[in-house]
């Protein structure tokens, strides 16, 4: 099977469809990869050869699109911005993509950028197929809203954010079919892939929502998060945390458990802290949170900053890096606070820590959600966080209830490696 990956977006939405394509190519399979040009480094550490595809993701989320229009208090403002962001690289991923697409069995994208990846795909006729991080199509068990209202109200509101999306969207799409001497489309997309039959992988696990797993047939499969895992190539006495930290684009000694300071903060049982791919607006106010928070605590953070600015450093029971190894940082870690990600959000379920999510946007306040009905973590909008509510919300999830919860969910969880064979396995039975 000939398998061309468009991968664009946040190192959230590409680090699966890596795994994905590693498993592939292991598998036989012969794979034509894309990915965000800011991402290229993590295809490498993978020993995948990729091309840059689409648009730089960091430049992006540290655009003033994103970090002013899209906060506006005008809705009109906010509603353009969010129209703009819903299409913002859509010319370069179309031209990147139908060029890797010549001659592909299937082209596979992650949740960005499936407008453009099954346009492309009807194109060059042949199959598409997409990577889904979080419930995204409309059913009747997980919703949209804070608080569940119920089955009915529940399916009526994941109509009417389709209809929205929609909207949003339709001129973008139609352009980008006209583009690729393609019809205008009529209906959205969620339709048009149904009505094609097109496999839409589910690539998170089903622990915290085993009824829309039971619910979604074979169509949009659950098979687990897609994260790194030890593979054929690599030697055998490569440990495992070396081996995540190479999946991750992180050098073992930047962040892993071979730094001294890091280590000492483990060993005295610490608090995670990363935001992931999420530029934090003050990095400053918000190590001094942090350090109040430790001392308060009377515990260690660790915090990993990842795109947010800010220079590493040791002091009292603050321990910042740029980058940290999940594998080997969260089980050792008492609780984790984080952005909400599906990603992050997945790692810490698989090492068993309670999770606090301070969430920014998308999917991530789902994940908030669905934590606390699982009684394994606790949620709060990032701009309330402060000093007192994480110093609360941490003293709750730290309670030993919480933690033991946190502990069986994790036996629950789907392990790496079956989650990858299940992802391929569906791609092969489908394409």
């Amino acid at each position: 099977m000939r398998v061309t990956l468009g991968l664009v977006g946040s190192r959230g939405d590409v680090q699966p469809g890596l795994v994905l394509a590693r498993g592939l190519r292991e598998r036989g399979h012969e794979v034509t990869l894309g990915v965000a040009p800011n991402l290229l480094d993590l295809a490498e550490r993978e020993g995948l050869t990729a091309v840059p595809l689409g648009v730089d993701s960091a430049e992006l989320l540290r655009s003033d699109l994103v970090r002013t229009r899209m906060r506006s208090r005008d809705p009109r403002e906010r509603v353009a911005a969010v129209r703009e962001v819903s299409v913002h690289g859509w010319d370069e991923l179309r031209t990147g993509l139908l060029e890797l697409a010549e001659g592909a069995d299937v082209v596979l994208t992650g949740l960005l950028g499936q407008e453009v990846g099954s346009a492309v795909a009807e194109r060059v006729g042949c199959g598409f197929a997409a990577l889904h991080y979080a419930p995204v199509r409309a059913n009747d068990v997980v919703g949209l809203l804070p608080r569940n209202g119920g089955p009915r109200l529940t399916a009526a509101t994941w109509r009417v954010g389709e209809r929205l999306r929609w909207q949003l969207t339709r001129a973008g799409e139609n352009r980008q079919r006209a583009a690729l001497g393609l019809a205008p489309a009529v209906v959205g997309l969620p339709q048009r892939l149904a009505e094609r039959g097109a496999l839409e992988v589910q690539a998170y696990d089903p622990v915290l929502m085993p009824q829309l797993a039971e619910r979604w047939g074979p169509r949009r499969p659950f098979v687990g998060y897609l994260r790194p895992v030890r593979t054929a190539d690599v030697p055998a006495d490569v440990p495992g945390d070396v081996m995540s930290s190479r999946a991750q684009g992180i050098a073992p000694d930047a962040g892993g458990v071979e730094d001294p300071e890091l280590e000492r903060a483990l060993g005295e049982g610490a608090v995670h802290v990363g935001f992931g791919s999420m530029p934090v607006p003050d990095p400053a106010a918000l190590l001094r949170v942090l350090d109040e928070v430790a001392e308060r605590l009377g515990t260690p953070i660790v915090w990993g900053t990842g795109w947010s600015e800010i220079p590493a450093v040791s002091s009292g029971r603050l321990v910042v890096r740029r980058e940290l190894d999940h594998a080997a940082v969260l089980p050792r870690c008492l609780a984790s606070v984080h952005h909400g990600g599906a990603g992050t959000t997945g790692a810490v379920l698989a090492a068993g820590v309670p999770q606090v999510v301070c969430w920014f946007s998308a999917d991530q306040p789902l994940w908030a959600r669905l934590l606390h009905q699982a009684g394994v973590g606790e949620g709060m909008a990032f701009r309330s966080l402060d000093v007192g509510r994480l110093t609360d919300a941490l003293r709750r999830v730290l309670a030993d209830g919480v933690r033991e919860r946190a502990r069986t969910v994790a036996d629950r969880v789907v392990p790496e490696v079956e989650a990858l064979a299940a992802a391929i396995d569906a791609l092969e039975r489908a394409h």
